[in-house]
């Protein structure tokens, strides 16, 4: 089964050596302990946490330089990262224990309250959520490359990829196909090593409580906006129907499924990377389009945009692709927006509980 990767991106050198010296990462996000509101970016960072697995690659971006981190470890079944006190609403309701705390670190300022931190650099207050845990198996922590190494190659595929469209986002799910590029640059043509040693006096105190199933929603229907569908869908797959799950795939989210564009690219909610490699990993098996009220005549025009381009980029591979759009409800017009030559690659599926 081939590997997905998580690209992270860093503030500083101290920062990279502490994580990798403890075998953790926790995003700075701001303190929510209530229910984040709509335009909140709280839940597509937790869907990305999500998208983690047992195995999955860590790098971590710092001034053009990609390092390796490790391999996470937790669940190979759901979202394989951990809660971290009670700054979301998720580890309140759950009354988690603050296990990492940055505050006491010399460049951060502590506030009243347990694991909550000015990080300075007009940067705000921060907390630590969510943790992921990773470990270096391949002897490899530290190693990295130039990012223009991975860019090159990236660059003779005739369509964008996640790394491509990192920018702006603390972090993103990297494909099969990337990650293996990665991984095969700092095998063979590694720019250099830091030592995966830290000075600082920040450690786990206590042992991570990792996400259950049991700690999100109970069914689609409570999961609001659509971001929070997309989080609790890949971290919790028994939420969906029995043949929707990933069954050991690669779960990558908001892959760009569209030509190169200024902005306004289509991406792919929810993307699947089975055995059967596309393109060498970069291309998904399965796409899941989802949707939090009834799809029409706009759900419909946004599939039939995926395959066209896959159609036109792929030729006769595009065939095997599979499209499901994840909605409560559809209108009794939205087949009559796709077209008679793509019935049979896209599933209408509606929600059960």
């Amino acid at each position: 089964m081939p590997n997905g990767g998580l690209f992270i991106t860093l503030y500083d050198e101290n920062t990279l050596k502490l994580y990798l010296a403890r075998g953790v990462y926790g995003q700075h996000m701001a303190p929510t302990y209530d229910k984040p509101s709509s335009h909140s970016a709280f839940y597509r960072t937790l869907a990305d946490y999500s998208a983690a697995r047992r195995g999955t690659h860590v790098f971590f971006f710092l001034k053009r330089k990609l390092y390796y981190g490790g391999q996470i470890v937790g669940s190979d079944k759901y979202g394989a990262f951990c809660i971290n006190g009670q700054t979301s609403l998720m580890g309140k309701n759950h009354d988690v224990p603050l296990v990492w705390d940055e505050s006491a670190r010399e460049a951060y300022t502590p506030t009243d309250a347990p694991g909550v931190f000015d990080a300075g650099q007009n940067r705000g207050v921060k907390s630590q959520p969510f943790l992921i845990q990773f470990e270096d198996r391949l002897d490899l922590a530290g190693h990295y490359i130039i990012s223009d190494q991975l860019y090159f190659e990236l660059g003779e595929f005739p369509y964008p990829l996640p790394a491509n469209t990192i920018a702006g986002m603390g972090f993103c799910t990297l494909t099969p196909g990337e990650t293996s590029v990665i991984m095969r640059l700092l095998r063979d043509n590694s720019a250099g090593a830091v030592e995966p040693v830290s000075p600082e006096s920040v450690y786990l105190q206590g042992e991570p409580v990792p996400f259950s199933p049991a700690m999100g929603v109970a069914t689609v229907e409570e999961a609001h906006p659509e971001s929070h569908l997309e989080a609790s869908i890949i971290a919790n797959p028994g939420l969906l129907p029995g043949h929707l799950h990933p069954n050991g795939a690669v779960v990558c989210r908001q892959v760009p499924i569209s030509p190169l564009k200024p902005k306004g690219m289509d991406k792919a909610d929810v993307c699947y990377f089975t055995d059967d490699l596309i393109r060498d990993g970069t291309i998904p098996n399965v796409i899941l389009e989802l949707k939090i009220r009834t799809a029409g005549k706009a759900a419909a025009k946004q599939v039939t945009r995926y395959m066209k381009w896959l159609h036109d980029r792929l030729g006769t591979e595009a065939y095997q692709i599979r499209i499901i759009v994840y909605a409560p409800s559809f209108t009794s017009t939205f087949w009559d927006y796709v077209p008679n030559i793509y019935t049979s690659q896209v599933i209408a599926e509606r929600f059960s509980s």
